[in-house]
């Protein structure tokens, strides 16, 4: 049995529950993620979309279309980003690790564009680094 992962926003009137075979977590430095999260980077889990289920207050999320790719979904009460859709990676539904109950046993294994990578923040010596996104 995969273990579960719950997850709410700061209000608490949205949670959800993540229950993956398989999930990546990963860092990523774009110019976007910091000014979408607010943060020097963001650390996002990635789940397969069975994986990941909205439990409670569903009619509270609000979506905002990033790019022409990317729709993020948020708490429209609080605004704690709950999860991320990009069309560039079908199947996947992808949590900001910060909305996650309990994340402390998460550790990330990759960071992606480093080459916008803030220069004050450190990378961790066993994660891999790609300059851009992940390699197709």
């Amino acid at each position: 049995m995969s273990e579960t992962f719950s997850g709410s926003c700061a209000c608490g009137k949205v949670s959800f529950a993540l229950t993956p075979q398989k999930y990546s977590v990963l860092n990523c430095h774009c110019h976007t993620c910091r000014k979408l999260n607010g943060g020097a980077f963001s650390t996002y889990v990635a789940v397969a979309d069975e994986a990941f289920e909205i439990e409670r207050g569903g009619a509270e999320l609000a979506r905002y279309a990033v790019t022409e790719n990317v729709d993020k979904f948020f708490c429209r009460i609080c605004g704690t980003p709950m999860y991320n859709k990009n069309k560039k990676y079908p199947g996947l539904t992808i949590v900001p690790l910060g909305a996650l109950d309990h994340p402390e046993g998460l550790k990330p294994a990759a960071n992606i564009f480093c080459e916008s990578k803030l220069s004050w923040v450190p990378l961790q010596d066993d994660a891999t680094n790609h300059p851009q996104g992940l390699p197709s």
